[in-house]
């Protein structure tokens, strides 16, 4: 009873430690000192902020906590991609993104900075760029991907800025040679990159509250964040871009298509018109391109719906499908002001996402999260979570990413703007589960498969590998294999139901070989190991 007690207090002193570290600016992160981590905590930590736990204990958590851990990512070498050539060596066009996924992969396998890439792929998921979009080149990705990677940590408005001028969304979504109004020719200027950048990546199509909740009219109804004139006064606030010219020429009009570097303005193609964008947001007129774009940034910056609606997709992407109204408002009140002023910094919100208690409830086994709390393994880190668990390698003829396409995720091909899954999407009992609308009985049973060839043969393959040593050599003795299958991809948690159905299975067999692959199956084709709580 004593030592119930004492493990209770001391999760508390946790839970306090976490919630007053989530209200710290960014340079404050490593000023306390917690109480050494438990291995559940620290390998719940790891779930949501990593690839997944792997194997070996994660010593940094365990010995100094969530925020030196937290420092320790931030300034973690960064992964990188290298630029793909334009045209293949036979001068038709380089469609070949293998190498990119291959790199992808590669990089969540083994990089150091797993919660910088995490992060980055979120990102990718809310700014979408794809292949199906006329995107279908290869050194498109690379320098996009870069920005994700080059920018995690930085200003959302950083991200914003990059993004936009990066030519592969220019391309995507229209706003690459996007020219001023032409009356004598009946043109105007495209309007489909000032519509998504704020329906998709800033705004949402309702004004929300800070706890994500909308705001209403007078009458119940949603209020609109913008209108069709808004559309148009961004849009043109974004003319006269091109692709960044090619070494050694100038630039005079259109340039030919180039996806390495930002994009660059051509001002006899800007319209210089004023432009009213917000209340309290007009673009004066006769302003460049640059000035134009910087302004049209801030004031979507600015508006008071972007906190909530993006800081409540990054926690569902790293953490819940559905945060309640107060973890979104506490993460949002960062993001609008890390308590140094400084509005849109992600080294704060993440830090503020991760150490919410919300978050940590599920750290300590007797105070378990709420019943909705958590997300199901979408297909890219169901793939690596196996990978990492299960001593995976992957090499350069590796073609792991169709493993994740048969799960309906193939990566850089998300079937629009709208990417692979909505973050809006609901079960048919009306719970949040964006991950859910690419799960189906089809995919389920492909999971499965999947699970079977990492365990059985050991690949998917040639370049896709697995190790399962580590395993093999704990089924001497058989609770302690499923202790260790526990530890790495349960977090400690695993129902009393799958453990006696892992027993059943290890039964039937004799060889240590054979009892570790049937623990594993069992394990991993389970339902609750399909969901991150």
């Amino acid at each position: 009873m004593f030592a119930y007690v004492a493990h209770h207090m001391r999760f508390r002193t946790f839970l306090a430690t976490f919630a007053a570290a989530a209200l710290l600016p960014s340079f404050c992160f490593a000023q306390s000192s917690p109480e050494q981590l438990p291995i559940r905590a620290a390998n719940r930590i790891l779930e949501q902020g990593t690839w997944g736990p792997t194997p070996t204990p994660p010593t940094i958590l365990q010995e100094k906590g969530l925020q030196a851990w937290f420092v320790e990512q931030v300034r973690a070498p960064i992964s990188t991609y290298l630029d793909q050539p334009l045209l293949g060596a036979d001068g038709k066009n380089n469609n070949n993104l293998q190498p990119v996924q291959v790199a992808f992969f590669q990089n969540a396998l083994n990089g150091p900075d797993q919660l910088r890439q995490r992060v980055a792929f979120a990102l990718s998921e809310i700014w979408v760029v794809s292949e199906t979009g006329g995107v279908n080149y290869a050194a498109a990705f690379p320098p996009l991907f870069n920005i994700f990677q080059n920018d995690a940590f930085t200003n959302y408005e950083q991200i914003m800025r990059d993004v936009t001028l990066n030519p592969a969304m220019g391309r995507f979504l229209n706003m690459v040679n996007n020219d001023k109004a032409d009356p004598a020719r009946g043109t105007s200027a495209n309007e489909n990159y000032g519509r998504e950048i704020m329906q998709l990546f800033t705004l949402g199509l309702t004004q929300l509250n800070m706890d994500g909740s909308p705001v209403l009219d007078g009458t119940g109804k949603p209020v609109p964040t913008y209108t069709p004139n808004t559309v148009t006064a961004v849009s043109e606030a974004f003319t006269g871009w091109t692709y960044p010219p090619q070494p050694g020429t100038v630039t005079r009009g259109h340039n030919p298509l180039n996806y390495i570097g930002a994009m660059v303005p051509v001002q006899a193609n800007h319209d210089t018109s004023a432009k009213d964008l917000f209340p309290g947001f007009t673009l004066p007129a006769n302003q460049s391109a640059e000035q134009d774009l910087d302004g049209a940034i801030h004031a979507l910056f600015m508006q008071p719906s972007l906190p909530p609606f993006i800081s409540k997709q990054l926690i569902q992407h790293l953490t819940t499908s559905n945060p309640s109204p107060a973890y979104i408002q506490r993460v949002a009140s960062v993001f609008a002001n890390n308590g140094s002023g400084v509005r849109g910094d992600m080294q704060s919100v993440i830090y503020a996402i991760l150490s919410d208690p919300e978050a940590r409830a599920g750290d300590n086994p007797w105070l378990s999260p709420s019943p909705g709390y958590g997300h199901m393994s979408e297909p890219v880190l169901f793939i690596l979570n196996l990978l990492r668990g299960l001593g995976g390698a992957v090499s350069s003829t590796s073609t792991v990413a169709n493993a994740a396409g048969s799960l309906g995720q193939q990566l850089f091909y998300a079937p629009s703007v709208f990417s692979f899954f909505s973050p809006q999407y609901r079960t048919p009992d009306g719970s949040p589960a964006p991950e859910f609308q690419i799960y189906s009985t089809q995919s389920a049973a492909s999971r499965a498969n999947l699970v079977n060839a990492a365990i059985y043969n050991g690949r998917f393959d040639a370049g896709t590998t697995f190790n399962l040593s580590s395993y093999i050599a704990a089924a001497s003795q058989p609770a302690a294999l499923v202790d260790l299958i526990n530890t790495v991809f349960f977090h400690e948690a695993m129902s009393d139901s799958t453990r006696a159905a892992i027993n059943q299975a290890m039964s039937a067999v004799t060889a240590p070989s054979d009892k570790a692959k049937a623990a594993l199956y069992i394990a991993l084709t389970s339902g609750e190991y399909q969901i991150i709580h």
